[in-house]
């Protein structure tokens, strides 16, 4: 019997033992029975053959333990033949991908469908590891952008096959790049999601008539979803008519599509203000699947609405128990524990569920003033809030850490809501620092578990290197035409798929890292009582949006826990106070605008009785948000202005500084700093080939500079990049005098005397100083990143090592910053604080000056963020310390020497 008869005659057999008129478990021990019978008779192949046939009677069964085990052995014994029969090898790692995914290891699944897409052979398999295993799964856990990622290499595998039977596989990754572009939730990622639904149909026409139906189906609900977010409403509902149409004549139809299309218009019917056509819809959507979660959602926003709280909470604890797959149990008041919701496969879903939920407690409070309910929007809304930590530790791709931030923040404002009805400060705070640049926190985390776990050397340099690497390959291949954007896209992708496979073997190898770097340390309040209060110094803690605000002040005596009144027109005001300050008054009234304006900004931000005696004559440390952090509080107006008396600016009676958060403040301390030198400046003067104005003043300044502290200063063509990047690392104090800039969407840059580095490169290039000085224009600006911060040239200092820096908010004159930075140093060199020593210098400059040299512009600009504390103070301490010992020994020494000369003397006298 040849080898075809022989496969033909096995399955037969098999077959027939599937088909027995037993149960499941006696079917799999005859079959197991007959394949020990086989095995010594039948080629390996043949019994590979047998293995796959029984691992999907597995997997068909929902046995997904023996369909995985006997998936295995079929694929270990294909390997060895690869050579003959790579698709078969193919669709064996795809069929255990997908046994590896249902039965809810998802881990595996990527693991296994990663391994299918590095196979030399490339088929249909590979393609759809990359744009329904690989992409899907990354959608669904959140991580958008490494599902383009993914996306991005499939499509380029198909272009440099030029292989027919892939390029017919386009149209499944065009799907796929218009579903993770939506996810994104941003407005400028959905004219892509658009084009690639344009594209997904111009490459269909080669599949059969019912395929291309089905696909046309997904594209005009994907135009449905697309328009619905860009307000175009009536353009969304006739894309989802269209869908709705050909779905319902389909022969067989796919009622989980329907419903879907059903919630969503129902959904959108709701945005329009028609809420009884959106039940309808609810109610059309359920009658096709009756466990569609989202649809229990939407109709808990409905009875919302209605102000019907309990049907609300019903159907919200519906959508999450359907998820969760927790029965008929609807007792909206218990919520499931955080080990059932971490296992599920839709914790996006759950997320949703719980904020809402948590949402309509809070209402429920405010329409019954019962205490109890916000008890459960509290608990409700931290579980929310462990969720989304789970979400984002499996996001890989910075871009969709950013995404669920943005996400965390709004859960967070609800949270310090609730906590505000509470009366709750000390849980409000913990929500209010968690809302602040935490990716940041996450970053020099990471760093301290690489030293924390004794990783060698040449490990850290190792990854410091390719993270490095990374970001310069993208930078090169901007600028270098000679490659297509598709090849473009696959370097990029090798380059971050090696640092991703160095980060995971250094999880393995080193257990202690993998632990150290998820121990994000989030501040408690007890803990700024007992390590951050004075009776010298507040804390001003605040979260802030659009529409709502909360703030919290605290001393080592109280607290206020306040609401911000007039969120909108406070937004208003400090965006007018930036336009204002940003150039000198040139009349009376823009005097009287600006302090009018600042006053009532003032009162909104510090809304309390005795704000202005309880910041008086103390240091306060501000931790700001949303808009505030970009703005100059000292130039805050405590006192009601009249042209007869000088404006009373903040900073008259407080000193100010700033932080991200209490926990990156408390993280950027713990690092040990051990630089070589004391301090370091840059003055190019003169800019080579850009077209910057020379500053002509700074050589003066820096010559000042240099003659009041040990340093090193680089001039013009010393003052070059390659120099910077060798040295910052070396130095307790570095000083830029130069230019910089952030306008736009440009990315923020800051120039040396040859060329510029950008604030991407910065995170790159290793610094352990004590206080960077940017003396430059709009250093701490550039684009607001919800849950961040401002994403400025200050934010990279820190995420390289510093400990405090001193930037910029708008574009400052060259003349008056000179004499407030040489004043600030000799501040410094009396050991004063940092903080004292910037309002000092501040102070002076107001003294010496009046009218519009008066104005914010020329001294407001500089801001200290980061330590207050003088290293450089301790520097002379210990100085002195030396000192005083040597004088001591000395004298002990001449003490000894004269003791010892007159014994001498005496024996001498003795002898004679």
């Amino acid at each position: 019997m040849n080898a075809q008869d022989l496969s033909k005659t096995l399955e037969i057999e098999y077959n027939n033992l599937e088909n027995l008129d037993y149960n499941y478990s006696t079917r799999v021990k005859k079959i197991n029975e007959y394949i020990d019978t086989k095995r010594p008779y039948i080629e390996e192949i043949q019994l590979s053959f047998i293995y796959n046939y029984f691992s999907k009677f597995n997997y068909r069964n929902k046995d997904y333990e023996n369909a995985i085990l006997n998936g295995k052995k079929a694929l270990n014994i294909q390997k060895k033949f690869i050579d003959s029969i790579p698709s078969i090898v193919n669709k064996s790692y795809n069929n255990l991908a997908y046994m590896y995914k249902n039965s809810g290891n998802e881990v595996s699944a990527i693991k296994t469908f990663k391994t299918l897409i590095k196979q030399s052979h490339k088929d249909t398999y590979v393609i759809k590891a990359y744009s329904l295993g690989l992409s899907n799964l990354y959608l669904k856990r959140g991580d958008y952008y490494k599902a383009i990622d993914y996306l991005k290499e499939g499509e380029n595998t198909i272009i440099k096959a030029k292989k027919p039977t892939l390029s017919k596989e386009l149209y499944r990754i065009y799907l796929g790049f218009s579903m993770a572009y939506y996810k994104t939730g941003k407005v400028s990622n959905y004219t892509k999601t658009i084009q690639y639904l344009e594209k997904t149909e111009e490459v269909i026409s080669h599949l059969s008539t019912i395929d291309q139906k089905k696909r046309r189906i997904e594209i005009y609900n994907g135009y449905g979803n697309t328009y619905d977010e860009l307000g175009q409403f009536n353009k969304a509902i006739s894309y989802y008519n269209k869908a709705l149409t050909l779905s319902l004549n389909l022969e067989k139809i796919n009622k989980s599509h329907v419903s879907q299309i059903y919630n969503n218009l129902g959904y959108i019917h709701s945005r329009i203000k028609k809420h009884d056509i959106a039940y309808k819809y609810y109610q059309e959507a359920l009658r096709y699947d009756k466990y569609r979660t989202s649809v229990y959602d939407n109709l808990g926003d409905y009875y919302v609405f209605k102000k019907d709280f309990n049907e609300a909470l019903i159907h919200y604890q519906k959508a999450i128990n359907h998820t969760i797959k927790n029965g008929e149990n609807y007792d909206y008041q218990e919520l499931p524990s955080l080990d059932i919701l971490a296992q599920s496969s839709n914790k996006i879903g759950l997320e949703n569920y719980l904020k809402d939920k948590a949402n309509a407690w809070y209402k429920f409070y405010l329409k019954t003033k019962n205490v109890g309910y916000l008890r459960h929007a509290l608990s409700t809304v931290m579980l929310a809030d462990k969720v989304i930590d789970i979400i984002r530790s499996e996001s890989s791709e910075q871009q969709s850490k950013y995404f669920w931030r943005k996400k965390g923040v709004d859960l967070y404002m609800l949270a310090t809501s609730i906590c505000h009805k509470l009366n709750n400060s000390k849980q409000a705070f913990y929500f209010m620092e968690k809302s602040k640049a935490l990716s940041l926190l996450e970053n020099l985390t990471h760093e301290e578990a690489k030293n924390r776990a004794i990783l060698p050397e040449y490990i850290k340099d190792r990854e410091y290197n390719l993270k490095q690497r990374t970001y310069k390959t993208i930078k090169q291949l901007k600028l270098d035409t000679t490659y297509t954007e598709q090849q473009r896209q696959s370097l990029i992708f090798k380059q971050k798929k090696e640092y991703e496979n160095f980060i995971n073997s250094l999880e393995n190898e080193y257990p202690g890292y993998y632990t150290y770097k998820k121990e994000i340390g989030i501040s408690l309040f007890d803990e700024v009582f007992s390590e951050h209060l004075s009776s010298s110094n507040n804390i001003v803690q605040y979260i802030l949006n659009e529409n709502e605000g909360y703030g919290l002040f605290i001393t080592n005596k109280e607290t206020h826990f306040f609401k911000i009144p007039d969120v909108n027109i406070l937004n208003r005001e400090i965006l007018e106070i930036n336009k204002l300050v940003s150039k000198p008054f040139a009349t009376q009234l823009q005097l009287d605008v600006f302090t009018k304006k600042s006053f009532s900004a003032f009162n909104k931000l510090f809304p309390f009785k005795n704000a202005t005696k309880l910041l008086s004559n103390k240091t306060t440390l501000i931790i700001p948000d949303y808009i505030l952090q970009s703005f100059p509080f000292e130039t805050l107006i405590t006192e009601t202005y009249t042209d007869k008396n000088s404006p009373s600016y903040l900073i008259y009676s407080a000193e100010i500084s700033y932080a991200y958060s209490i926990s990156l403040l408390k993280k950027i301390e713990q690092k040990n700093r051990n630089p070589k030198s004391n301090l370091i400046g840059f003055a190019p003067i003169h800019f080579k080939n850009q077209k910057l104005a020379s500053l002509n003043r700074s050589t003066y300044k820096m010559k000042k500079i240099e003659q009041q502290f040990s340093g090193k200063i680089l001039y013009q063509d010393q003052a070059i990049k390659s120099n910077f990047i060798t040295l910052a690392n070396d130095y307790n104090i570095i000083h830029l005098s130069t230019h910089a800039s952030a306008i736009g969407n440009q990315e923020p840059w800051i120039s040396f005397y040859d060329e510029k580095i950008t604030l991407n490169e910065l995170y790159f290039i290793k610094n352990q100083a004590d206080l960077v000085i940017l003396d430059a224009c709009k250093t701490n600006i550039g684009e607001l990143q919800p849950g961040e911060g401002i994403m400025s040239l200050s934010r990279g200092f820190f995420h390289s090592g510093s400990r405090s820096i001193i930037s910029s908010l708008w574009s400052t004159n060259e003349k008056s910053n000179s004499k407030i930075i040489l004043n600030f140093y000799a501040n410094l060199k009396k050991g004063k604080s940092k903080s004292t020593a910037l309002r000092q210098a501040k102070l002076l400059y107001l003294k010496e000056h009046q009218l519009s040299e008066n104005s914010p512009y020329f001294w407001a600009p500089l801001i200290l963020t980061g330590s207050t504390k003088n290293t450089l103070s301790n520097e002379h301490n210990y100085l002195l310390y030396i000192c005083l010992l040597l004088i001591l020994i000395g004298s002990i020494w001449l003490i000894y020497f004269r003791k010892n000369k007159n014994n001498q003397s005496k024996k001498q006298r003795s002898f004679d």
